[in-house]
C-alpha cells in the first residue's frame, strides 16, 4: 500500500510535464488547429521551439489564399501565385498548410505589440493559407527587404505542413532580380526541400510585383 501511495504522489508531480509534452504532442490530428497558448505558459516564445509553435495561433478556417500585409503596411505590394506536388512534378498536395514570415521595407521582423509566441521573433508580418485541390495557393502581401547588415538576400521563410507528416521548412522564396542570388546562394539551396526558391518577379499594369513558384516535395 505505501508504495502505490509513493506512486500516485510521483504522477502528480509529473502531469504539468505531461500537459506540456502533449500540447504539440504526434497525436495531434492534422486538421485540428494547434491549442493556442492561454493560461499555459508562452511556451512557444523562444525561436529554437518545436517547429509546431508557427501553427499555434493560425485561423480555424484557412482557404488558399494567404493575405500577410494589411492595406497601411509600408511597401512595395506583391503577389506570389503556385502550386506544391509530389516528386512528379504534376499530382497536386491538397489540403498542405503553409505558414510564412518575413521581413518589413525596412529589413526588420517588425512588432506591433502584444506578439505573443513565435511571433516575438517573427513580427506581424506572417500569415497561413491551404492549397486547394489542384495544389495551388497564393500570397498577397509587400516585397520584403534585406536585413540591415545587407549580406542575404531579400526573402520570406515558408514552413509547409502536409498531412501525415510534422511540419518542415522550405527553402526561401527570394526574388531573381537580387544581385545576391549568386551561385554560392544557389548551392546552399540543394539541402533543403522546396528547389531554389527563386521567384521571378513582374510588375503588372496596377503596379504590384507578381510572381510564381512550384514547390515540389518528396
Amino acid at each position: 500500500m505505501k508504495n502505490w501511495i509513493i506512486i500516485f504522489i510521483a504522477m502528480l508531480q509529473c502531469a504539468p510535464v505531461f500537459l506540456s509534452c502533449s500540447e504539440y504532442g504526434g497525436e495531434q490530428s492534422f486538421t485540428s488547429k494547434p491549442t493556442t497558448q492561454t493560461t499555459l505558459p508562452d511556451t512557444c516564445d523562444d525561436p529554437e521551439k518545436n517547429i509546431r509553435c508557427c501553427f499555434a495561433q493560425m485561423p480555424d478556417q484557412l482557404t488558399s489564399v494567404m493575405k500577410i500585409a494589411p492595406a497601411g503596411e509600408p511597401g512595395e505590394r506583391m503577389i506570389i501565385r503556385g502550386k506544391i506536388t509530389k516528386s512528379d512534378g504534376k499530382t497536386p498536395v491538397s489540403d498542405a498548410i503553409i505558414y510564412c514570415y518575413h521581413t518589413n521595407e525596412r529589413g526588420i521582423y517588425a512588432k506591433k505589440g502584444g506578439e505573443t509566441g513565435v511571433h516575438r521573433w517573427h513580427g506581424h508580418l506572417h500569415g497561413w493559407c491551404r492549397t486547394d485541390e489542384e495544389g495551388r495557393y497564393e500570397i498577397q502581401t509587400i516585397r520584403p527587404a534585406r536585413y540591415p547588415s545587407n549580406n542575404t538576400p531579400a526573402h520570406i521563410h515558408p514552413i509547409l505542413w502536409v498531412e501525415g507528416r510534422e511540419p518542415f521548412y522550405l527553402t526561401d522564396f527570394v526574388f531573381s532580380d537580387d544581385p545576391l542570388i549568386d551561385e554560392k546562394y544557389l548551392r546552399y539551396t540543394r539541402n533543403y526541400p522546396g528547389g531554389t526558391g527563386v521567384v521571378d518577379l513582374k510588375r503588372n499594369k496596377a503596379g504590384i510585383w507578381e510572381g510564381e513558384r512550384v514547390i515540389v516535395i518528396n
